[in-house]
């Protein structure tokens, strides 16, 4: 696919990742206890797209028919891709969090405040879905691209596989994504500050702050070129330069990065706006 051409999505429907478990090579392998549990962290990540999907759905983004095909099958896709990491991972203990009155309120009526949030806001909120989703595709390919540094032979061409699979799929986020914010002023102010009040990766708001904290220590340690790295992706998307959302994952891991008020985020869009135009 040329640089220029559109993400072919029927191509991509007729031919997605599907069961791994029957070629993974790594099945079996010895793994440090920590490189297991930070794998079985990106396996949950990867099988809990059905809260993100059910807020999605009760948007304007569900009559999409081009991105709803497409999502259709980048959840199945996510599914088996944690199948084949729990396979390769191995069982183990799953981290409870104890979630309070206000926090199951909110897991309870996300839908109905999402459909809200949507009338309100109309297809630019549909860019902020996909640009969410490339920056944690982003997150997640780092992590298992560090996993695949440190595993053994066969665990790291298993990882390979996986990572090819969320590499195609984060080109169609990164087309939806970049088309939506340079055609929306709206879609950049309201990403700017959406971004900036998620938990990352998407889902870690679901477990102990000490369960991402592990992962992130395990893989990574002191090391924090790869946050930078990826910072800088999100600086290069229209509107979005400044945010530093996964340095200050990395500094509060399983915490939103930042509280930024309706006020700033247009501000702090207005002058990346200005950046952008100046360049």
């Amino acid at each position: 696919m040329s640089s220029t051409a559109r993400f072919d999505v029927a191509a991509y429907v007729r031919a997605p990742f599907g069961p791994m478990r029957a070629t993974l090579q790594g099945v079996g392998s010895a793994l440090p206890a920590d490189l297991a549990d930070a794998l079985r962290y990106v396996q949950r990540r990867a099988q809990g797209t059905g809260s993100w999907l059910s807020h999605v759905l009760v948007t304007a983004t569900h009559k999409d028919a081009r991105i709803t095909a497409f999502l259709s099958t980048w959840a199945y896709e996510a599914h088996w891709f944690g199948d084949a990491l729990s396979a390769i991972a191995g069982a183990g203990p799953v981290p409870a969090i104890r979630r309070g009155v206000a926090a199951k309120l909110r897991d309870r009526f996300g839908p109905l405040r999402e459909a809200v949030v949507a009338n309100l806001h109309g297809r630019a909120l549909t860019g902020v879905q996909m640009t969410e989703r490339l920056v944690d595709g982003w997150i997640v390919d780092a992590m298992l691209e560090r996993a695949q540094q440190l595993a053994p032979t066969g665990v790291a061409e298993d990882l390979a596989r996986i990572r090819e699979g969320i590499a195609r799929q984060g080109r169609f986020f990164a087309e939806a994504a970049t088309d939506a914010l340079s055609h929306s002023r709206a879609a950049r102010v309201l990403a700017r500050r959406r971004l900036a009040k998620r938990t990352w990766p998407i889902g870690a708001d679901h477990e102990p702050a000490a369960a991402t904290a592990r992962a992130l220590q395990a893989l990574f340690g002191p090391d924090r070129s790869w946050a930078t790295a990826i910072d800088s992706r999100i600086d290069s998307l229209p509107g979005l330069a400044g945010l530093h959302l996964v340095r200050r994952t990395v500094r509060k891991p399983g915490r939103p990065p930042f509280r930024m008020p309706l006020r700033s985020a247009r501000s702090a869009a207005a002058r990346s706006h200005r950046k952008d135009d100046a360049r």
